[in-house]
Parts: structure tokens; sequence; C-alpha cells
């Protein structure tokens, strides 16, 4: 092959690449457009139909649903991820921290199915930030939310334990004395193996088999067995 059709080939090449290149930006623009029209479109649907979404669960459910897929924020009439309060955000806890709350009890539906609606502190904090892709909220916002959210009787609770962890109770969770005991030897790796139980609280095969079986039982404590490790008990609300 000559060096004429080399560069021809090369020249045929970078042709077709820019043409895809425009085909490829075309679509992207075309996507856009399609989604600021549907954002416009949900707007309008949302106005004319607010008071029927709020009063109606289902309704409520599908435009959330939406929301979701379109990437918005869930609370319905919003349509830009808060990043930061303001100053008036910050004197009258609301606005942004409204916004906070609701997201918050977002993760606490999911936390019943993955931990018995209790979540520390801590790992609430990340599965915030999980929910916000890019932008980053602070320990201190998803306290002030949460202590609203308690203030107003929307979730059952804080509990501070023994080790100075605090727990988000998102639905009533009765924990017993052990029970709080195995959460607070627990709270530094997020789990605890029987014999780790046994040798700091000092209790009997018996009341730490039992406490460890009620815990799993309830939801709380998940087991993980491997051959080199032995069995560990798991708390998903430690994180």
């Amino acid at each position: 092959m000559g060096l004429r059709d080399i560069e021809r080939k090369i020249r045929i090449k970078s042709a077709f690449q820019q043409k895809e290149g425009e085909l490829l930006l075309e679509e992207l623009d075309q996507l856009i457009k399609n989604y600021k029209i549907l954002e416009k479109q949900l707007k309008s649907f949302e106005k004319k139909h607010k008071k029927d979404i709020k009063e109606n669960k289902e309704y409520y459910q599908k435009i959330s649903e939406l929301r979701r897929e379109l990437g918005l924020p869930e609370e319905i009439g919003v349509y830009d991820w808060k990043e930061s309060p303001s100053f008036m955000d910050k004197i009258t806890g609301k606005g942004y921290f409204n916004q906070l709350a609701q997201e918050i009890l977002e993760v606490g539906k999911s936390s019943v199915r993955d931990s018995g609606g209790l979540v520390s502190l801590a790992e609430l904090v990340l599965r915030v930030n999980k929910v916000r892709p890019g932008k980053l909220v602070s320990p201190q916002d998803v306290v002030r939310a949460v202590e609203s959210l308690d203030k107003n009787g929307l979730i059952s609770g804080i509990r501070e334990l023994e080790s100075g962890v605090k727990l988000v109770e998102f639905v009533s969770v009765s924990l017993s004395p052990d029970q709080e005991k195995v959460f607070s030897l627990a709270s530094r790796t997020g789990f605890i193996t029987m014999e780790q139980l046994i040798l700091k609280s000092k209790w009997p095969l018996e009341r730490a088999k039992r406490v460890l079986d009620d815990l799993v039982e309830d939801g709380i404590a998940l087991i993980d067995e491997t051959y080199s490790e032995g069995t560990k008990y798991w708390f998903p609300s430690l994180g």
C-alpha cells in the first residue's frame, strides 16, 4: 500500500469519526431537549393537580417514581437539589432542611427492610450522600434535619449508646439493655463475634447466644459465616 493510499484511508476514517461525533452530539441535544420538555410537562402537571397528588397516595408514589427516573428530588414541586442551607434556612430550619428531611425519610424506608429500622447517624450521612451524587451534605445538616423529624414525631427517636454512637429509630424498636450493650460493643467495627461478646461482656454462652439470636430474628443483625474467619454478626445500621 502506497503513501497516498494510507493518507486517503486516514482522511476517510477521520471523516467518519467526525460524522459519528456530529451524530452523537445531535442525539445528545435531542435527549436534553426531550428531558426539558418532560420536566416542563411534569411542572405543569404538578401545578395543575397538586391537591389531588398530595391527597392520593398512589398518585404521589407514581410521581415520586417518575422524579427518581429523571434524577429530581422526590418532593413534589421541588426541581433543584439545594446544596447548602441559605441564611434564612438556618434561621427558620425550613427550605433546605425540609427537603433534606424528606430524603432522610426515604432512606428510612429502606432501613426498615435492611436493618430493622435502625441507622447510626454516621451511616445515615453516608446513605444520604449516596442519594445526592456529587452534592455533599454535611453531618451537621443531617443532624439538624433528623432532630426536626424527631421533634415533629416523624421518626421514633434518637438513641445514644454507651459508646457514644447515636442511632436513629425510623420505627419504634424496643432494645433490651443486653441488646444495647451488644450494639455498643459492635459500634466500632459494625460487627461482633460470639467470642468477642463473651470476652467483653463477661456473659455466659447461653446469655450471649440468646441476645444475638434475638437480634438476628428481628432483622437487626445478619450472620456472616466464612471458613477462615468463623461466624460474625453484622449490623447494617452501623455501616
